[in-house]
């Protein structure tokens, strides 16, 4: 919904996206069985019954390369232009990973911190909960970007750079390891590319971008509703620890 309405602002078809969407929805959930099941492939040899069962595990790499296959496709076909793509989906995503961490049974480090899971008597550094807080404030910023963004693919590098930090945070709770684990070094990347891009590239303010936004002029709303957005992290806060409870 929220990619359909950035859509709409920047004068895309919103048909369109709405098949866009669908297709990358479906390639995702398939290669990200397929990655898993290749993965596992003696125990789905064993048990060959268990193959449809999406509830015993999905490749979050296997749905990045559906992602990143119909994207590509769809590039080429409509002759898009990616930036502007980056940054219909650079919020959405941010706010879907958020959403998604909550179903996460991921836990880190012993700890004896209040807010920690307990697992057999014993408390753990509640990683799906960290991921949460940094994707959604990811999600805030960025969402609050598009009344300033200055050129095209701003908001997407935003996410991106975002999203790299909270890996790289979240990383530092996991369990015991010798340097980097690969979550820090998939943030480090990310974060990374986000610098080399925006060191190589000649970036210039683009003169009208976004200014269906900036017309409308700063918010007069009181200050408790421009805070508003804490109630969504309250709630996903809420779910992640009534799972954690019930599991």
């Amino acid at each position: 919904m929220l990619a359909l309405r950035e859509a709409r602002r920047l004068g895309w078809s919103t048909d369109l996206m709405l098949d866009y969407l669908i297709c990358v929805f479906i390639a995702g959930l398939l290669m990200a069985r397929l990655l898993f099941v290749l993965s596992e492939l003696p125990y789905f040899i064993a048990f060959p019954e268990e193959l449809l069962s999406i509830s015993n595990g999905l490749s979050s790499f296997g749905a990045v390369i559906g992602f990143g296959l119909v994207t590509a496709w769809v590039l080429r076909r409509h002759e898009w232009d990616y930036r502007q793509l980056a940054d219909i989906l650079a919020a959405p995503l941010a706010l879907g990973l958020a959403i998604a961490s909550v179903g996460t049974s991921r836990l880190g480090r012993m700890t004896s911190l209040i807010w920690g899971v307990v697992s057999d008597g014993q408390g753990f550094q509640p990683l799906g909960a960290y991921q949460a807080i940094g994707f959604y404030l990811t999600f805030v910023v960025v969402w609050g970007l598009r009344w300033r963004a200055q050129f095209p693919g701003q908001m997407g590098l935003l996410a991106v750079f975002g999203l790299g930090l909270t890996e790289f945070i979240v990383g530092c709770f996991a369990e015991e390891y010798l340097l980097f684990n690969a979550g820090q070094l998939l943030g480090l990347l990310a974060m990374g590319t986000v610098l080399l891009i925006i060191r190589e590239t000649d970036i210039t303010k683009v003169e009208g971008y976004m200014e269906h936004y900036k017309a409308l002029g700063p918010s007069k709303a009181p200050w408790y509703r421009r805070i508003s957005w804490v109630w969504g992290l309250l709630l996903l806060l809420c779910v992640y620890y009534l799972r954690a409870l019930n599991s």
